[in-house]
This record gives structure tokens, sequence and C-alpha cells, in this order.
């Protein structure tokens, strides 16, 4: 009975190996049949999550209209920034592939440096003086992403127009000379670089665990007009930065 015992668990033990190598070789098949045929290769996730912002990390030079202010322009007329700011839009209307309207507002600082001035004999003495900007704006856009998307040529040209309001204050020494607010339209013109065709993976990724729709490096020139009563603080300068699609 135990010879009968252990043949009997023997076979058994064979049996299951068989069907162990049976297996994993209808799975080996299935898969080459699988990768040979895409219609067989079961459905990927989504690639692109709902957009619904875009943020914007820039910087870059700035300088004022000193030619506007003798007085004004003989402070900081050799100091250029820098400009540093963040852009949030909401994305107002998507037409998918093609181009993006947008609504929303910014917030930078700069800051410029100059050597002060005696009242009285107008020479250059050793206390410096500060302008500390910080511009607010509102904006309407538009970002056009079709070579992108459908051509596959990696440009985004965009354009925004709007409102800044930006509060201004001077300072000399430890004394708080003056400050204010300077209004008047802007307008903005930008080309960016889009990311996603480099490493199309690591956008996938992106998208997948953080909802990063899509990135992009850009540059942008923008012109800001100050009103006639407004500090002359605008001019037309550029900067860069890196953007992504929410």
């Amino acid at each position: 009975m135990n010879w009968l015992s252990n043949s009997t668990r023997l076979r058994s033990l064979q049996l299951l190996a068989a069907g162990i190598v049976a297996l994993a070789a209808a799975r080996v098949s299935a898969q080459d049949l699988t990768h040979s045929d895409p219609r067989l290769e079961p459905a990927a996730r989504p690639f692109e999550s709902p957009e619904r912002f875009i943020l914007e990390v820039r910087g870059g030079p700035s300088s004022p209209d000193v030619t506007q202010q003798s007085k004004y322009g003989s402070y900081f007329a050799n100091d250029s920034g820098p400009n540093l700011g963040l852009q949030l839009d909401g994305i107002v209307y998507r037409k998918p592939r093609f181009f993006y309207v947008t609504a929303g507002g910014g917030i930078g600082l700069m800051n410029f440096t100059g050597g002060a001035l005696a009242e009285t004999t107008g020479t250059q003495v050793s206390e410096e003086t500060t302008l500390s900007v910080i511009p607010v704006t509102a904006m309407l856009g538009l970002r056009v992403d079709v070579l992108a998307r459908k051509l596959r040529v990696p440009l985004i040209f965009g354009g925004k127009i709007g409102w800044e309001w930006a509060h201004w204050d001077t300072n000399t020494g430890k004394r708080d000379d003056a400050s204010g607010w300077s209004l008047g339209p802007v307008f903005a013109a930008q080309v960016a670089l889009d990311l996603d065709a480099i490493e199309p993976g690591g956008a996938r990724n992106l998208d997948e665990e953080w909802g990063i729709n899509h990135t992009y490096l850009f540059g942008e020139v923008y012109h800001y007009s100050t009103t006639r009563k407004s500090l002359p603080l605008g001019d037309t300068n550029w900067l860069v930065g890196l953007g992504f699609v929410l």
C-alpha cells in the first residue's frame, strides 16, 4: 500500500508540473500574440486628465521707463530688476488639440537700487535708495497649440491683454520716502517649446501621477504702459519661464 501511495503521489506531482509548464507556455504565446496584434492589447489609461488651469513660473530683467522723468532715471537707470512672478490662468474654453481661451491673473516682485543723492547738493552719498514694485495683473489670453498636438511641431504661440496694478515703495536707508500705485494696460506675446514631444513617456507619467497634462518652456515679450498720473514704471521687457497645464 505504501508503494502504491508513493506512486500515486509521484504521478500527481508529474501531472501538476506538466500543467504548470503548459500554462506558462500558453501565457507566453498569448503575450506574443498580443504584441504582434495591437487590437488584442488591453485598453490603456487615458493619457490626458481634464485641463482646468495653466500655471507659469517666470523671471527676467526689467527696467522702468526712466526717460519720462530725469530725477527718477538718475536713481535707477543702471538697474534691471530682476522681475520674478507667478501667473495662474483658468481655461475658459478649450478647442481640443487646437487652442485655449484663458482668463486669470498674476503677481510679481521687482526691486531696483540706486545711489542716493544729497538734497542740497545733488551729489551721490553712501546710502542707497531702493524701489520695490509688486505688480498685480488681470489678463485674457489665447494659446494656439495645433502645431504641437496635430502636426508634432513642438511650438505653441500665445498672446495676452490685460490691466496691471503695480504697488511701489521707495526707501533711502531706513527712511520711507514714498509709496503709491501705478496703473495701466499690459500686452504680451509668447512662444513656447512643448516638452511633451521631447519625453512622451515622462509626460504621460506626470499626467497619470500628478495631473500635469503638459509642460513647456517659454519666452515672452510684454509691454506695460502706465497712465499719466502714475509713476512711469512701464516699458517693454522680456522674460522666460516654465509652464504647466493642470
